[in-house]
């Protein structure tokens, strides 16, 4: 019989913003749980919630897309913060300052956006879009709202 040891959530984040920021796709997955509900921005840039595997083409997506203006970097930068909204206290991914992966047409817009996770074991099993931190300034922060699928 196998003992199955959880980690604590701060490890499993860390785990999944080492593998986005270095663009590591296959430990990525590895991370997320099969039926997991994950939020992407469809073609309208609306946010919409997707399967693992439609998560994983966006992210992918947005890889190709995101520009560095230091060309040599071959790593995102990152930030762990907390939720302090919709899910209070959950970790909150935050990449290149918040411009990464949501890439909005107005490049000069300043609002930040992170990935809020929820876990499931040693398992992501949800991600949501998430705008209000616990220690990291937003100028929008209360202009917007963790958006979040409600059943």
């Amino acid at each position: 019989m196998e003992t199955l040891i959880i980690k604590d959530q701060f490890i499993i984040a860390k785990e999944l913003a080492e593998a986005i920021a270095s663009f590591n796709i296959d430990k990525v997955a590895d991370l997320l749980k099969e039926d997991g509900e994950y939020s992407i921005q469809d073609v309208k840039e609306e946010t919409v919630f997707a399967n693992k595997s439609d998560f994983l083409k966006w992210l992918m997506n947005s890889f190709n897309k995101f520009s560095f203006v230091d060309e040599e970097r071959s790593q995102l930068k990152y930030d762990i913060d907390k939720c302090s909204y919709c899910r209070i206290g959950n970790p909150v991914l935050i990449f290149e300052n918040g411009r990464f992966p949501i890439i909005s047409r107005n490049p000069w817009e300043s609002e930040k956006c992170g990935l809020m996770l929820e876990f499931d074991g040693n398992l992501v099993s949800d991600i949501s879009f998430c705008y209000i931190f616990l220690t990291t300034e937003n100028p929008f922060n209360y202009e917007k709202q963790c958006k979040r699928h409600l059943d």
